[in-house]
């Protein structure tokens, strides 16, 4: 399944001016996906609102859990369920 997360943290907690913190919590998040079970499909930031935008692909929500157990210090994230809206219409329109 794909999941779409909107991980939202304020400019005090960004890790952004602080390499080290960066390291210990984005980039052990993302270098450690796979070994949580789950597959990053893309990342994409948007900087000066404090967020990422992260799409995953696995088949657990305790997956999703660990992979974003290091950065739980400074951030919120929601998670959501997606699909394959081309997948969806080819199903509906009896194309598939």
């Amino acid at each position: 399944m794909l999941f779409h997360i909107t991980h939202v943290h304020t400019p005090g907690t960004c890790p952004y001016h602080n390499p080290e913190k960066a390291r210990a919590t984005f980039g052990r998040l993302l270098s450690s996906a796979e070994q949580s079970g789950v597959r990053l499909v893309g990342v994409w930031v948007d900087a000066p609102a404090h967020t990422l935008y992260i799409v995953v692909e696995t088949d657990s929500a305790q997956k999703i859990e660990e992979f974003l157990a290091p950065a739980y210090e400074i951030a919120h994230a929601e998670t959501r369920i997606v699909q394959d809206g081309r997948e969806i219409l080819k199903r509906r329109a009896g194309t598939e």
